[in-house]
């Protein structure tokens, strides 16, 4: 009890708010979330600390998405597509909170502003080639393929903000440009708390919660303390545990999203037979009984199904198989002696990380923790120090070609693999043909499945928690942290 009073005690310091009666309170028409990402700039078209959950209440995107993770037509009321080209048409009854409309104008001048940033470009020249005006309310976008998830990109990435009242030379730390989202922001405070305001001319109706705070991240036990209190009502990304103690709580919602991530395992150890060794000695299993409740499956594809896509099933491997993995270290010239790291930088990649441990050490390969934050994890990983590193891979905007990148030094992390199938992963894009590109596709995945300096475990997961007087929220924000504050209704 002592332990609840004093995380209670420590969020109330922590959000700058003591509510007497709680959130739900009859009337209450503020909602209230923590975010993960504290917001130092309400600027989305350069990079910075800027906070998603903020960014899609006072931005609408072209596209937008549904509860399940598909995406659906936004500013964008329609849209047809030929090969690379595509030709966006905009709803012509969408203007932005000064009251003008939101022009072809506008959408073609966000995008160009990426495409300035240094940071942020890739993302857009990593599906397009560009994007012109046709007409006022008509767009044309050139694609760089046909294969990378575009409208996911334009859902999550391209802001529209109004250009004829955008500063380049402004500071955007304080206010924000005019977009033409359900919400506008009425201010930040010392703690960075954001407080928005309802924009109740919006064109998709106004919104049923007349003021949104999203405050500072705090860790996940607070939280929970302060979701049960009534003193937030969501709180996106949690770990498996509050997912898990949140849903004993009539008064909360927990949910669980199957996203575009996969656990895995990264091996950078030279030694191809040892990797082997390590790919089949991993009992997937017992990792999902131990760490996962039993839920889930083993990975029987590199990566997550939604990310495989069409080519989930395309190139099998043999996953848990004590003898092979036998069979493979006698044939390695690893360094049993040695002792080898797996590094981790969050509770439920250590939980695993022991289950992996015993299973090595049955094969007789020595293995150690090393926890670390998150920062430190992709220095080690970037700098080539890392051994072996076991993270989650994948987000909605990638596909399986785009997920190959990773083994390519020069775009992703510094795996040892061999220099043929660096060369059919960099080969990929270039092949243009439908029926060929599939193939070289397979070809590299059935590789990947023989070089083994990734070991897929299984799918993963992603939680969130709200307060059940929060109706339609959005589920994918799990894993895409894309909300709609707007969309949300008031329940009970």
């Amino acid at each position: 009890m002592k332990k609840i009073v004093a995380l209670a005690t420590a969020l109330a310091l922590t959000l700058g708010t003591v509510m007497t009666c709680g959130a739900a309170e009859t009337g209450d028409t503020t909602l209230r979330a923590v975010c993960t990402m504290t917001s130092e700039t309400f600027n989305p078209l350069v990079a910075g600390n800027g906070d998603k959950m903020v960014f899609h209440s006072l931005f609408d995107c072209l596209f937008k998405f549904e509860s399940d993770g598909t995406v659906v037509p936004m500013l964008a009321e329609s849209y047809e597509q030929d090969g690379k080209e595509v030709t966006l048409h905009l709803r012509q009854d969408a203007v932005f909170s000064s009251g003008n409309p939101v022009t072809a104008n506008d959408v073609v001048f966000s995008y160009n502003q990426v495409l300035e940033d240094p940071t942020l470009r890739y993302n857009m020249t990593g599906i397009s080639t560009g994007m012109e005006v046709v007409d006022d309310y008509t767009v044309a976008l050139h694609l760089a393929n046909t294969y990378d998830k575009w409208q996911n990109y334009l859902a999550e990435l391209l802001y529209i903000i109004e250009e004829d009242s955008y500063d380049t030379s402004r500071d955007y730390t304080q206010e924000a440009p005019v977009g033409s989202g359900a919400y506008t922001l009425e201010g930040v405070d010392s703690a960075r708390t954001v407080t928005l305001k309802a924009n109740d001319s919006y064109w998709g109706g106004a919104p049923e919660f007349k003021t949104v705070e999203v405050k500072a991240k705090v860790d996940d036990a607070t939280a929970l303390v302060a979701l049960q209190t009534g003193e937030v009502d969501l709180v996106a990304q949690v770990g498996k545990d509050t997912y898990s103690q949140a849903a004993s709580d009539p008064n909360l919602v927990s949910v669980a999203f199957d996203g575009w991530q996969i656990m895995g395992l990264m091996n950078f150890i030279g030694d191809e037979a040892f990797r082997q060794a390590v790919f089949h000695g991993i009992n997937r299993d017992t990792i999902l009984a131990i760490c996962n409740d039993g839920n889930g499956e083993p990975s029987t594809d590199m990566y997550s199904k939604k990310i495989m896509d069409r080519y989930l099933g395309a190139a099998s491997f043999t996953g848990y198989d004590p003898d092979l993995a036998a069979e493979c270290l006698a044939n390695s010239e690893a360094d049993l002696s040695h002792a080898y790291t797996i590094s981790v930088f969050d509770s439920d990649a250590a939980a695993v990380a022991q289950c992996i441990q015993a299973d090595l050490g049955a094969l007789g390969i020595t293995v150690e923790i090393n926890q670390t934050d998150a920062n430190t994890f992709f220095d080690n990983m970037l700098g080539g120090t890392m051994e072996m590193g076991l993270t989650a891979m994948g987000t909605d905007m990638v596909s399986t070609e785009g997920m190959l990148t990773m083994f390519d030094p020069d775009k992703g992390y510094p795996f040892s693999i061999t220099d043929d199938l660096l060369q059919k992963v960099r080969a990929v894009p270039t092949v243009e043909d439908e029926e060929e590109h599939m193939a070289a596709v397979t070809e590299v995945l059935n590789q990947l499945a023989v070089e083994c300096p990734w070991v897929p475990l299984y799918d993963s997961p992603m939680y969130m928690v709200h307060s059940s007087r929060v109706g339609n929220v959005n589920e994918c924000g799990c894993a895409t942290y894309v909300y709609y504050f707007g969309d949300m209704t008031i329940e009970g």
